[in-house]
């Protein structure tokens, strides 16, 4: 049996940075089922209102703020991105301001078969994810998208390891496809986490829907309002 988790006020925070379609779910429910507070992409003001959490982020980086004022306390962090028509915003990029302001934070550098996840991502939204981010970037193409993402990917991955060297402690990089549950509770044992809470959540591959299902989810996906802002 595991250990109840201890306080969150006492636990360092963990922060995902691996990219979005790397199991972000799956790790949610690990750490929500334990009991700890999680952030995922939205969080809610004083008043009932609703704000994207990544944007958050951006606006008190450039008001000089730490990185998660406002939305400190959390024990996990996962999957906070903003994208618009024009804009983005990804926080798993900055890593190295996360330390500077939380010092004891721990980075999950959540991974994946490279090519996998990138066909993951252009179907993500049944394409208008993909959509969107080539009218953000002003590219033309889906291999072009595809060969921005490859370079993103290669350069994230080797920019948290090298600046992680010298503190592995901090650093817990964890692959999807070959990683075991039971090495992430050993590895958060504080936390008390559980093997049996971890799952392939939100795995599509190889769902069949009616076709008016499918063709009502895809259309939906595409048309809905959205932020151009």
């Amino acid at each position: 049996m595991n250990p109840p988790p201890a306080s969150p006020a006492r636990l360092p925070r963990v922060v995902q940075i691996g990219f979005h379609k790397c199991g972000s779910r799956s790790f949610e429910q690990l750490f929500e089922r334990a009991g700890h507070r999680v952030l995922k992409h939205k969080v809610r003001g004083p008043f009932g209102q609703r704000r994207n959490a990544a944007r958050l982020m951006r606006d008190n980086l450039r008001a000089g703020r730490k990185i998660f004022a406002g939305i400190e306390d959390y024990t996990f962090y996962a999957d906070i991105n903003y994208h618009t028509e024009t804009d983005s915003f990804e926080p798993i990029f900055h890593f190295r301001e996360m330390l500077r302001d939380y010092p004891d934070t721990i980075l999950l550098l959540n991974v994946r078969d490279r090519e996998d996840w990138i066909r993951s991502r252009l179907r993500h939204g049944h394409g208008e994810f993909a959509q969107r981010v080539m009218r953000q970037k002003g590219l033309t193409s889906l291999d072009a998208l595809a060969e921005q993402w490859r370079q993103d990917w290669d350069r994230h991955l080797a920019d948290v390891r090298a600046f992680m060297a010298g503190r592995p402690e901090q650093l817990v990089e964890f692959d999807i496809d070959r990683g075991s549950a039971q090495e992430l509770v050993t590895r958060f044992a504080a936390y008390g986490l559980k093997a049996e809470d971890w799952g392939d959540i939100g795995r599509t591959r190889g769902v069949r829907r009616h076709p008016l299902v499918a063709w009502l989810k895809r259309t939906w996906a595409h048309l809905r309002p959205r932020r151009t802002t």
